[in-house]
């Protein structure tokens, strides 16, 4: 899981120069399921394409789904556990939601996710939501 979480962070996260944080943490685990084949391309860009990957986040009673809730905690442990490549802002402690959380890849994770990048499928094409930074020439 945390190779995917990486890459989801390289394109959704902040930078590591980044002065202020935003609510990010939702659209690194919406992207990270694509990366990991539970959601195809195409729901991937519908979900951002409407900014309604928010929607997809919650059961009919609000709580996470499962498999964000699992996804999050997998975000929670990668943030405590291995700070040199992702670093978090807001309560991981006793995380609220992930709505309320921010990430930001770090110079590390930069490069890990570099790394990474040809060993997963593409990333879709947000064309109203650009990403933090763009694939590298290379690809």
């Amino acid at each position: 899981m945390r190779n995917p979480l990486v890459l989801a962070a390289y394109f959704r996260g902040g930078s590591p120069e980044d002065h202020t944080w935003t609510s990010n943490t939702d659209q690194i685990l919406t992207l990270s399921l694509f990366y990991t084949g539970h959601i195809t391309s195409e729901e991937c860009v519908s979900r951002f394409a409407r900014r309604s990957c928010l929607q997809k986040l919650y059961t009919a009673e609000g709580e996470l789904t499962e498999e964000i809730e699992s996804r999050y905690q997998a975000l929670i442990r990668l943030i405590h556990e291995h700070p040199e490549l992702i670093e978090g802002n807001g309560d991981f402690a006793l995380p609220a939601d992930p709505t309320f959380t921010a990430c930001r890849i770090t110079e590390a994770g930069f490069l890990l996710a570099s790394r990474l990048i040809n060993s997963f499928p593409r990333k879709p094409d947000f064309p109203d939501w650009p990403d933090q930074r763009t694939l590298p020439e290379s690809r």
